[in-house]
């Protein structure tokens, strides 16, 4: 090997094992080693029986970095891995991915009964409201976690964590994970990791860093971008176009900020969906989308503004009524509903509107429709 060749192979090592320029001191303070593979297998011994959990209601970049931790716990760890997760997989996309790349995902109620002795979180952490309480119930320890949004203070009780809110995607640190640990991804574990690094930050477009880029041309080569293609793809019901219709005909545009609401859900990531359709609106900078589902109102945000911040906007807005959090371009919220009340869900609705508006010193009577 010649001198170059193994400084670009040192560096290529740093941009792996080291945290970005982007992080701050306190994402730094808060991990306890970016990787440390000796810890990892340190907790992990002595059990044979892995849940590996991916977050409530899973979108690509859970899904991928759940399926590469059974990857790799199986093939260097040697355990046995059970995939799971709870909630809906509803986006058409997302079920896409299941069908080819993932048949060995189940929902909990399918494998709560199974002897395992020890969980696993992947793009989550404790007190997000993913992770099942039942796991505490069944005496199964949370050991581990591993993702990349802004850290939680209660992380730090658990024996293993590797947090890192400066990446685009959890699916970036698996797929350092499984380089670190010589483990060549098979087919359907690299598309599905190019695949959820490529949602998470649209195609390298959105809170991309120099890992993400790393493992984004690593991964390449392995990829089957027929099934990406097929997956990136899927018919679409005709449902899904009323919901669309619904939502672009609920839609007003407040100078820099689109809202919509659908009204019933026909699964909670479609609030998603929207908001990340409605940023595309010509002037605006940030988008939400509000919906029902099983007594909870849904709400996702985008935002474009580079001196905005999503994640806190959402929790400032919610406050005390629910569930909030997220990243700087995007985030989401919770809010409980009591049975399914539609007068509760318009009252709380028109309270989340005024506080968004009131946020970016905007009016009501700056509203307009998108459409007519």
């Amino acid at each position: 090997m010649t001198v170059a060749e193994g400084r670009s192979r040192e560096s290529r090592v740093e941009v792996l094992t080291k945290p970005s320029e982007q992080a701050t001191d306190r994402d730094r303070a808060a991990n306890r080693g970016f990787i440390d593979p000796a810890r990892l297998h340190e907790v992990l011994d002595g059990h044979d029986n892995v849940l590996v959990f991916c977050h409530m209601n899973p979108d690509p970049d859970s899904l991928a970095s759940g399926l590469a931790m059974k990857h790799l716990l199986e093939r260097r760890f040697g355990k046995t891995v059970f995939l799971t997760y709870r909630g809906i997989i509803g986006r058409a996309q997302n079920r896409e991915m299941v069908r080819i790349l993932l048949p060995e995902l189940k929902r909990f109620s399918q494998v709560e009964e199974l002897d395992f002795s020890a969980a696993v979180l992947v793009d989550a952490q404790p007190q997000f409201g993913f992770n099942p309480e039942d796991l505490a119930e069944q005496d199964v320890p949370v050991v581990a976690c591993v993702d990349h949004h802004p850290f939680v203070d209660s992380t730090r009780d658990l024996p293993y964590f590797d947090v890192r809110p400066d990446l685009g995607a959890t699916s970036t640190i698996m797929t350092e994970y499984l380089r670190l640990f010589s483990v060549v991804p098979s087919s359907s574990v690299a598309t599905a990791l190019y695949y959820g690094i490529k949602t998470d930050t649209l195609g390298l477009t959105r809170r991309t860093s120099d890992h993400d880029r790393a493992a984004y041309e690593y991964l390449l080569p392995f990829v089957d971008h027929e099934k990406l293609m097929a997956i990136e793809s899927p018919p679409l019901t005709r449902s899904y176009f009323r919901d669309l219709r619904d939502a672009l005909q609920t839609a007003r545009v407040f100078g820099k900020l689109v809202v919509t609401h659908i009204g019933r859900l026909p699964y909670p990531d479609m609030v998603a969906e929207i908001a990340d359709l409605l940023l595309k609106v010509e002037g605006v900078s940030w988008s939400v989308c509000m919906g029902l589902f099983e007594g909870l109102l849904y709400v996702s945000v985008r935002t474009e503004d580079p001196e905005g911040d999503a994640g806190v906007f959402i929790r400032q807005v919610v406050g005390d009524l629910g569930q909030a959090g997220g990243h700087n371009t995007m985030a989401a919220a919770r809010l409980p509903i009591s049975a399914q009340d539609a007068a509760e869900y318009g009252a709380k609705r028109n309270t989340l509107m005024a506080r968004m508006l009131d946020r970016l010193d905007l009016t009501e009577v700056e509203g307009v429709d998108l459409v007519s």
